[in-house]
């Protein structure tokens, strides 16, 4: 259980995928060499910049020496992630999988800015607000008398 509220991964916002978001899953290695040389073709339920949820008909297990590595297209951004698995749980014949990412800031970048992409692709009409948002945060950049507002 984390301790600090912003240490729990779910403050942060969640990307539901309605239709579903086919990604395709590998076993690695703690330093991300593969563990087989198979994939599996999972179903993405929702994914935030610190982790995802997926559907599967593999039943994996919540250890820490391996990790899972995710290869998926996010609006028209090709991603591939690694991560942990922390729960699991089973959904008639399937299987749900909690994965907690381990990325560089970067990619974490990379996936806030794909999310952003896909969520203004549902709702084109939200562009315009997120237009006068993102000017407003430039002019507020401005410094006044030498201070940074």
């Amino acid at each position: 259980m984390a301790t600090n509220p912003m240490d729990d991964p779910r403050n942060h916002i969640r990307l539901r995928f309605i239709e579903g978001v086919k990604a395709e899953l590998r076993l690695v290695s703690m330093d991300g060499e593969p563990l087989t040389s198979s994939t599996s073709t999972v179903l993405l339920l929702n994914m935030s910049q610190n982790g995802l949820c997926f559907l599967s008909g593999l039943q994996l297990p919540v250890q820490r020496n391996y990790r899972v590595q995710f290869r998926m297209k996010l609006s028209r951004t090709q991603i591939i992630v690694r991560g942990r698995i922390v729960w699991c749980s089973k959904n008639d014949n399937q299987f749900v999988h909690g994965v907690l990412f381990e990325c560089s800031d970067t990619l974490r970048s990379l996936i806030i800015g794909a999310m952003n992409e896909e969520l203004l692709g549902r709702q084109p009409q939200q562009q315009k607000i997120h237009n006068l948002y993102s000017r407003l945060l430039h002019k507020s950049k401005v410094t006044f008398e030498g201070y940074r507002f």
